[in-house]
């Protein structure tokens, strides 16, 4: 027996005009997938005309993690409404959709859509603004124990009203850890990150030796073709090597830049309209500015270090500088000037 004819007695389903997954939601799922599947739709859809919204919607979620269904992800999303998780719910009305939509099941998709558009205004927001030294390697920012994308910085994102936590981490510093609340229905609330501390039990880096002092020499040069020989060539080498450097870089910030465009472009399919509920979307969105962050670094890296490059390798003295020299037999001083002027 179908879900549909099951659960027919929900004033949602009239509403709705809910059926069973999909055939081919189920087309990668065993027969004890989808048995266990049904199994805890049906007793979610019980708890639910109950009144019992918590274990409702912890069935219901068991059920779609199991095997995915539009059908089941509209019933979770209204589950959540019920429980006053505005966010969730409109995110998933969203998600259910957008999926809708793609698979050609024009009801489900203008339901979905309208539940989402009349939970839209009573969205509660949280910003968490992150200081800008906090762009160590490795640093990371959680909320809820999950990780927020760089893009979501400074962005006041749709939140479940309640307590939220949040930490911050970053290898060889000190965690940071704060929390925020929001209200019911269209409130907001804003968090500051500050300046992660140093880890004072992490080994600190070796003082470097004191050089020995230098011995001067019976005889004062101001300059000596050896001298500038010796050093001119090291010079030149490492100025070859910076420059190629930062050639590889602005390769690399080439290749980041039109990797951007070509996401962005792809989140924009999939994201036609804003703020996107389609979770494809604001993944490729999120890789699209991480891309063009990276390409930005590269390319300004990159001719940064190809100019010093040239500086040293242009600027480094050759055999033929002039050179001059100051000797003594003891009764009078000698100034030796030679080499190409």
């Amino acid at each position: 027996m179908s879900r549909l004819v099951r659960v027919a007695g929900i004033g949602a389903i009239a509403l709705f005009g809910w059926t069973g997954a999909p055939a081919q939601a189920f087309a990668q799922a065993s027969a004890s997938d989808k048995a266990a599947a049904e199994s805890l739709f049906d007793r979610g859809l019980a708890l639910m005309r109950d009144g019992k919204f918590q274990e409702a919607c912890h069935a219901l979620e068991q059920s779609q993690s199991i095997e995915r269904g539009i059908g089941t992800m509209l019933y979770l999303a209204e589950c959540y409404e019920k429980l006053g998780r505005t966010a969730s719910a409109w995110a998933l009305f969203r998600e259910a959709a957008s999926q809708a939509r793609a698979g050609g099941q024009g009801s489900r998709a203008e339901a979905g859509a309208a539940r989402a558009a009349a939970l839209e205004p009573k969205l509660s927001r949280l910003t968490v603004q992150v200081d800008p030294k906090n762009a160590m390697p490795g640093f990371e920012l959680l909320r809820d124990g999950q990780i927020v994308s760089r893009g979501m910085f400074g962005v006041g994102v749709p939140v479940d009203p309640g307590e939220h936590t949040l930490e911050a981490r970053a290898p060889g510093y000190l965690p940071w850890t704060g929390s925020a609340r929001v209200g019911l229905e269209h409130d907001s609330a804003s968090v500051y990150v500050p300046e992660l501390k140093l880890d004072p039990s992490q080994p600190a880096e070796p003082a470097p030796e004191p050089a020995a002092a230098a011995v001067a020499p019976p005889v004062t040069s101001l300059n000596t073709p050896e001298r500038d020989a010796s050093r001119g060539s090291p010079q030149r080498t490492a100025g070859l090597v910076i420059g190629g450097v930062g050639v590889v870089a602005l390769g690399v910030g080439s290749y980041f830049g039109l990797s951007a465009m070509g996401k962005n472009s792809d989140a924009e399919d999939k994201c036609p309209s804003d703020p996107c509920g389609d979770k494809d979307g604001v993944e490729l969105n999120d890789d699209a500015k991480s891309a063009a962050t990276l390409s930005n670094v590269f390319m300004f890296g990159g001719a940064a270090l190809a100019a010093t490059g040239v500086v040293l390798y242009f600027t480094a003295p050759s055999p033929s500088t002039p050179t001059a020299s100051v000797s003594s037999d003891g009764r009078s001083l000698k100034l030796n000037v030679g080499g190409a002027f």
